[in-house]
């Protein structure tokens, strides 16, 4: 951590500028950032402030991309958002158990299951009870 001259100039053109960080940034960084301050957010919602608008803190991923956001709660509520909103929408590229060419590749979008109903003709989708999904 270091000393953060710039004060207050959490803006447009500073959102852009993390929204651009956070798409850069290894998926698997943006877990570690979202665990490390899933914690700082409990803080806030407890009315117990850690922020420092003074400090910034910098991650880098795998890949060599930086993080970088001051501390103040403005920036930790956004980026931690956005880290959150991106693990969220990950998009993954898979391939069936039972692969044997190229054309077999797909790719499976991850998509929570949010009511009973929605469970339940996913299920019988994936069992081929509505005529798609599994061979008989």
């Amino acid at each position: 951590m270091k000393n953060n001259n710039e004060l207050n100039y959490f803006n447009e053109t500073r959102k852009q500028e993390l929204d651009k960080m956070i798409a850069d940034f290894s998926d698997e960084g943006c877990m570690f950032v979202e665990d490390m301050f899933t914690e700082f957010n409990a803080c806030f919602r407890r009315g117990y402030d850690r922020s420092n608008g003074r400090m910034t803190v910098s991650f880098g991923d795998e890949l060599g991309n930086d993080l970088t956001f001051i501390l103040s709660r403005e920036e930790i509520e956004y980026v931690t958002a956005g880290v959150t909103e991106k693990l969220d929408n990950l998009v993954c590229d898979s391939f069936t158990p039972y692969e044997e060419d190229d054309a077999e590749k797909g790719t499976i979008r991850l998509t929570p299951v949010n009511t009973e109903e929605e469970f339940d003709k996913l299920l019988a989708h994936v069992l081929g009870d509505d005529g798609g999904g599994a061979d008989d």
